[in-house]
Parts: structure tokens; C-alpha cells; sequence
């Protein structure tokens, strides 16, 4: 950031200095931040990659991006392993789908690894290679390290760092908490938005578009009066829900006989450094969101939907179908403000961070830990008009 303020500023007074953000707006468009971010941010943090649920078979197998890197999760014979995905051959994708059921088999010349990441079928090796089993363990995969919490899977793909526990803080029993109160998956959804995955993290941190984006779907049901609470670098908002949003869920807990977790019985959000936004409502309602970053200007969104113990009866899928058609009405309005947003980025004075006022304060919390890890930021390659 520089010392000098930008003409388009007021300069009658310094008020607004005090509010300014740390990420400066050609962060969220600079390929070389990127590249930074994936070694500096990503590298270094647990991700969550899938859940527990898709990964119960033998072979059952999950792939995430985070930018041009590939990470398998397999099921090798009832353990969970991750690798990079790329043959060790030719550097064919292994896994070419986001989930699935095969062998860690490449599709190009069928070289199979084993649970330790070893290339222990190779076809024909006696005719084209005349590999011994040291070549093989020189050969293996990339392993990532790996661990899960309630029905989460996560992977680290440093070699160093902290556990998952520690790394979470109390946000590991968070998740473990809402992992037993929300067994029952009604929602996966997969989706590709144009904006930077900081920007949707921005977004999903603070609720103070709630009464202009939202006006008829989130912000009926939420107070805009939320707690902010912090640990090991991530955040938890709480807040009550609205009378008509508890009546509601009151009436659906009757009619399916919907068990509630008493921890957090009103409202909470949980953002999970870097990439997670976790929303539980009435202890009973759970969705969880990642935002992967596939290019400067896109991310891949990928979120699910849990309900609390119920009696599984046709009321619970009319319950299920609410809510879907109520995530998707704030998922697309958050959408279409991001991409608003992100083309606003390009004519943004470059090196400026955006304005943080006192309802966005989850979103300096998220950037002082980017902060943290991205310093000192790489320099700009020109300086922008």
C-alpha cells in the first residue's frame, strides 16, 4: 500500500485511513499473487478436500484443485491416503474425475500404485523398464498428509506444519459438534463463479450486504447483530435468528421430529482459514462451503447441505427442498454481486485495499492472517493506470 492517497479520495479529512483493508485490489487479479497464495497460503494450511461419507469403499477416490495442482484422496483398502495426482511415468492425471470408484490406475499406460504411493504395477516392466523395488520407492506419488474430523476430510500438502487439531483450535471441536448434529446429507453441489476465491471469502465473512443483496432471502431470517470470536486465525460470528426464521424450523422440528444440537441452538458461522465457510442454524441445519481457486478470476464452489436426526418421512424431503431452493436463491444473489465486484477490482486504484468498516471486521481478521503468510507480498510487475 502506498503512504500517498489515491486522487479519487477525499482529502479533507483521514477518517477513512483507518478503515482500509490489507490486501491491496491487484490481489485479486494477479497471477503472480496467485502463484504466491498456492505456496504461501494453500501449501502450508489444512484443506478440507471431501468428506468421510464419499470415500466408505475400497477404491472410492476425490480429487481438488487448488490451482493447476491435482490431490487424489483414496480409499486404499479401508485407509484413507492423498497423493498428487500425476503419474509418476508420463505425468498423466491418475484420477480424472472429481469422485468415483477405480484402482489408483493411470488411464494412459495402466501403471497402478499402491497404498503408499508406489508404482507396484507397472506393465511390461520386464520388457521396458527392468525396474527393482528401489526404483519403484523412488518412483512413488507425492504423499500429502492427511486427517479427519466429524465428517471431514482434510489435507496438508506441506511436508512440515502443525496437526489438524492444532491447526484448527477450538474450530476442531466446532466441526466435530456439527459433524454429530447434522448426519443427514441432502445437498452436494459443485458450482464454477468468475471471481477470485478471496473475494468470495470477503463476501461469505461479513453480513453487512445482508439487506441489500439479500432483502428477500437471508437477511429475513438472520440479525444483522452478530458476535465475532477468533482462535488460531480463524472466526466465528453468533447471533439469533429472526421470530419468523425460529417459528419455522419450530414447525419443521415437529413435523420430522428434528433433533437439535444444543451448542450453538441459535445461529453461528465459522470461517476457516483459508478457504472454509461453515453456516449452523437452529443446531440443526448445517452448510459447508469451500472456495477453491482455479485462476485469478474464478474459484470452484463446492457445497453441501445437512440436516439434524429426523424421521426420514416424506416431510423431511419437502423440508430438504426448501432449503435447497433457499441456498440456491442466496448462492446465486452472492454470485452475481462477486462478479459485479470483480470486474469493479480491474479499475480500482490497484494498490489500495478496499474500505473495512466495523460490520466487516470478520473480513480484516481473514486478511490479517493472509497477511501473515503472504509477507512480504510479491511486487507488482507494472503499475496500473
Amino acid at each position: 500500500m502506498t503512504d500517498a492517497a489515491p486522487q479519487d479520495m477525499p482529502q479533507t479529512h483521514e477518517t477513512w485511513r483507518q478503515r482500509l483493508g490489507l490486501i491491496p485490489a491487484d490481489h485479486y487479479y494477479r497471477e503472480d499473487v496467485l502463484t504466491a497464495e498456492i505456496e504461501r497460503v494453500f501449501a502450508r494450511s489444512w484443506l478440507c478436500v471431501g468428506f468421510v461419507q464419499d470415500l466408505a469403499q475400497p477404491n472410492d477416490f476425490l480429487t481438488f484443485q487448488v490451482g493447476p495442482h491435482s490431490i487424489v484422496v483414496q480409499n486404499c483398502e479401508g485407509v484413507l491416503r492423498a497423493f498428487r495426482n500425476v503419474c509418476s511415468h508420463r505425468f498423466a492425471r491418475i484420477q480424472c474425475t472429481r469422485s468415483g470408484n477405480r484402482p489408483l490406475t493411470c488411464p494412459y499406460h495402466g501403471w497402478t500404485y499402491d497404498a503408499a504411493g508406489r508404482p507396484a504395477g507397472i506393465p511390461l516392466n520386464r520388457q521396458n523398464f527392468e525396474f527393482n523395488d528401489a526404483d519403484k520407492d523412488a518412483l512413488a506419488l507425492k504423499a500429502y498428509a492427511l486427517e479427519t474430523v466429524g465428517h471431514f476430510v482434510f489435507v496438508r500438502m506441506n511436508s512440515e506444519g502443525p496437526d489438524l487439531k492444532t491447526f484448527l483450535g477450538s474450530f476442531y471441536d466446532d466441526l466435530a459438534h456439527v459433524s454429530e448434529a447434522c448426519p443427514d446429507r441432502f445437498e452436494h453441489e459443485v458450482l464454477d463463479w468468475s471471481v477470485n476465491w478471496k473475494l468470495g471469502m470477503d463476501n461469505a465473512a461479513e453480513g453487512y450486504h445482508l439487506p441489500m443483496v439479500h432483502s428477500g432471502s437471508f437477511s429475513l431470517i438472520l440479525s444483522t447483530d452478530l458476535t465475532l470470536s477468533t482462535d488460531a486465525g480463524h472466526s466465528r460470528y453468533t447471533g439469533k435468528l429472526r421470530d419468523r426464521s425460529r417459528k419455522w424450523w419450530d414447525n419443521v422440528a415437529r413435523a420430522i421430529e428434528l433433533e437439535r444440537g444444543d451448542l450453538y441452538p441459535e445461529y453461528a458461522s465459522f470461517l476457516i482459514f483459508p478457504n472454509i465457510i461453515v453456516t449452523f442454524s437452529y443446531g440443526a441445519f448445517l452448510t459447508f462451503q469451500t472456495f477453491e481457486p482455479t485462476g485469478t478470476d474464478s474459484l470452484r464452489l463446492t457445497t453441501t447441505g445437512w440436516l439434524g436426526k429426523n424421521n426420514g418421512r416424506a416431510a423431511r424431503d419437502m423440508v430438504a427442498e426448501s432449503l435447497r431452493g433457499f441456498t440456491k436463491q442466496v448462492r446465486d444473489e452472492d454470485r452475481d454481486i462477486c462478479q459485479v465486484t470483480q470486474a469493479g477490482m480491474r479499475d480500482a486504484p490497484p494498490q489500495r485495499p478496499p474500505l473495512l468498516g466495523a460490520m466487516e471486521d470478520r473480513i480484516a481478521e481473514f486478511q490479517r492472517t493472509y497477511m501473515r503468510l503472504m509477507t512480504p507480498p510479491p511486487p507488482a510487475e507494472r503499475d496500473m493506470p
